[in-house]
């Protein structure tokens, strides 16, 4: 399949490709493979392209940099990136592309207050920066490169047999093959990430078993600093990074947690499961235990004894 099979609009001379025309009415996404490439002089296009190469080589620049990207090389083009294509005469190639505007990977990208707080922006803010440089030329090693090659065949063929929920599963796909590019474009972010997970490993294992096996005590910050040895502020960010959770977010909800299965026992009362959970003041405990479950402690073990 042929990618330049619509003529493109012009702006001031640079040819200009608009999703409108390039892609379906009700879907803001697109697949195909080329076996034929044929250069193209410096263009724009209002979505995000995706070019993954499977066999042969070319020159693509962006701005006043220029890269030989070829067999097993991926790039990432914005929105509105000026580039141009080089092809080699004579070269057989063979490459898988996505196109895709951002409200397919959610609907409020097309917000017209601008607002993008929500997590989705994630996917796309990696590759907005003015810089490209970082996934204008991209090579995975040998395993994840497997994936990108899979991921992408299976979208184009999910495109092209427009199977019932095809949508879903091309949008899936897309959000799985956009968190492996940020992965490795980020690649010394995660080595990072990766040798303070090892470092901080066996600390942080012994602190939240410590923590799960005595939340009925009275438990202060201070003992999780002299368990770790670390200051407050050091073992309350890695706490969170850990788990999640902040420490009194995570205990609290341990001791909520346990007091589940402990108001199913007939045996205790509502105060001794109070003060066997740790909580240790009974008005306290039952105005938390409401605020998770939206019901008092009474009221579950009755739920819970009627079942």
């Amino acid at each position: 399949m042929k990618k330049l099979d619509i003529e493109p609009l012009t702006r001031l001379g640079v040819i200009y490709f608009n999703s409108k025309l390039e892609m379906l009415e009700d879907l803001h996404c697109k697949m195909y493979r080329m076996d034929t490439l044929v250069s193209l002089s410096t263009h724009f296009h209002d979505y995000f392209q995706i070019w993954y190469v499977s066999k042969g080589e070319f020159l693509h620049t962006l701005g006043t940099r220029q890269y030989r990207i070829k067999k097993g090389d991926l790039f990432l083009v914005p929105p509105f990136t000026l580039h141009r294509i080089q092809a080699f005469e004579k070269e057989k190639v063979e490459i898988l592309g996505c196109e895709f505007m951002p409200p397919f990977i959610n609907e409020r990208f097309d917000d017209p207050s601008g607002d993008q707080t929500f997590f989705d922006v994630n996917y796309l803010k990696h590759f907005l920066h003015s810089d490209c440089s970082h996934h204008s030329q991209i090579v995975f090693d040998g395993v994840t490169d497997g994936k990108i090659r899979n991921l992408l065949q299976d979208m184009l063929s999910e495109y092209e047999e427009r199977t019932p929920f095809f949508q879903i599963i091309l949008k899936a796909n897309l959000l799985q093959l956009l968190s492996i590019i940020i992965r490795q474009v980020n690649g010394e972010l995660v080595k990072a990430g990766f040798q303070k997970i090892e470092r901080y490993r066996d600390t942080m294992n012994k602190v939240v078993e410590y923590i799960d096996q005595n939340a009925h005590e009275d438990m202060k910050l201070e003992h999780i600093c002299a368990i770790s040895n670390m200051s407050k502020p050091t073992i309350c960010r890695l706490f969170k990074e850990w788990t999640g959770k902040t420490f009194n977010r995570y205990l609290v909800d341990l001791r909520i947690a346990n007091a589940l299965v402990l108001l199913q026992r007939p045996s205790l009362s509502v105060t001794e499961v109070c003060y066997a959970t740790g909580f240790n003041e009974l008005a306290y405990f039952c105005r938390i235990f409401k605020k998770y479950t939206g019901i008092s402690p009474n009221q579950f073990r009755k739920q819970a004894m009627n079942k």
